[in-house]
């Protein structure tokens, strides 16, 4: 019995040690990603590349719970990293709007909005159905500040499948 519970006493004492190394690799790990995004925000303000181009990332830092899931899925790479337990932009200059991290975060933490507290933007304004605040006006891709052939193409097929299938047929006409 004695040798029983020594061996378990040694299984748990180990799984224990292991649990505290791989916490301390996870926090040496993030650290050093905190510190290398910290250079990045840096180099930007340094640099005059910390003010967004067009569509971009702004994140509510009250929702935000830190956990990674727009940092990763981003195809233009460094442009959110986490700092503090918080996503920020890093590289805002290198956003191209894709959106992934806006789809990909789990708190609706991030929305895309153009311009920024500083630099305003005056675009039209869009309905679910890409139609502006000019009635029977529809616009995609980069008229919506959406430079992407992707996005404009699907903003494309959704105005033309939603909005003018409810027009009236005499509204329609071939150019």
């Amino acid at each position: 019995m004695r040798l029983l519970n020594f061996v378990v006493d040694n299984i748990v004492l180990t799984f224990m040690a292991l649990v505290g190394l791989y916490s301390l690799f996870v926090m040496n790990r993030r650290e050093r990603q905190q510190i290398e995004a910290k250079k990045l925000i840096k180099k930007a303000e340094k640099s005059g590349l910390n003010e967004p181009l067009s569509l971009h990332p702004e994140i509510d830092p009250g929702l935000c719970a830190g956990c990674g899931s727009c940092t990763t899925v981003c195809p233009e790479g460094d442009i959110l990293k986490l700092v503090n337990h918080k996503a920020v932009l890093v590289s805002p200059t290198k956003c191209v709007g894709h959106g992934e991290c806006e789809r990909a975060c789990p708190f609706d933490a991030i929305k895309l909005v153009f311009g920024t507290k500083t630099r305003g933007m005056e675009i039209p304004r869009l309905n679910a159905n890409y139609e502006t605040n000019v009635s029977g006006l529809y616009i995609a891709g980069e008229l919506g500040g959406m430079g992407l052939i992707r996005n404009a193409i699907k903003q494309g097929i959704l105005a033309t499948s939603d909005a003018i299938k409810k027009l009236p047929s005499e509204k329609l006409t071939m150019t």
